[in-house]
């Protein structure tokens, strides 16, 4: 008994390293203009590509000052990679959704392990997002700053 006991929970322990590998055949892509870095988003379905409204903060969206921001909203657990671009030139907040306008949420930064897996290569930086959330990025590099939303929805928890 205490043998199999032991089994279940070696077992247990392995499985969650079993887990399928994304699929990273993109579902959507693009160039930032800004910044230049080539932008794929995969491992989701692509529910929209339109832009969205924006707004800094809550005080600015009282008053109407209110822009567009690129967005693509997914529906899964999608894993965003940037081409030209290293980590430390992207930096990733959380977006609150209110109405019809995405506001910053305290400038709050996902955290890693938690929200999001990170992983870096030669020439790229992927995210795979693990957290049904709005996630804004901000690439920066020398020739420009681009900020592109991800609206990562999980119909598979609701």
């Amino acid at each position: 008994m205490k043998y199999r006991c032991f089994a279940a929970l070696a077992l247990a322990m392995l499985l969650p390293g079993c887990a399928a590998a994304p699929d990273l055949t993109p579902v959507w892509q693009c160039d930032l203009p800004a910044s230049g870095v080539h932008i794929e988003l995969s491992n989701a379905a692509l529910l929209s590509d339109a832009d969205v409204y924006y707004a800094a903060t809550r005080e600015e969206l009282y008053v109407h000052n209110v822009s567009v921001l690129p967005a693509v909203k997914a529906d899964g657990q999608p894993v965003v990679t940037f081409y030209g671009a290293a980590a430390q030139d992207i930096d990733l907040v959380y977006l609150e959704d209110i109405g019809d306008v995405y506001v910053d949420y305290d400038r709050v930064k996902p955290q890693i392990k938690l929200d999001y897996i990170l992983t870096e290569g030669d020439g790229y930086v992927s995210y795979e997002l693990d957290t049904a959330y709005n996630f804004e990025f901000t690439v920066t590099t020398q020739t420009g700053e681009d900020k592109i939303l991800v609206v990562s929805e999980r119909s598979d928890v609701k």
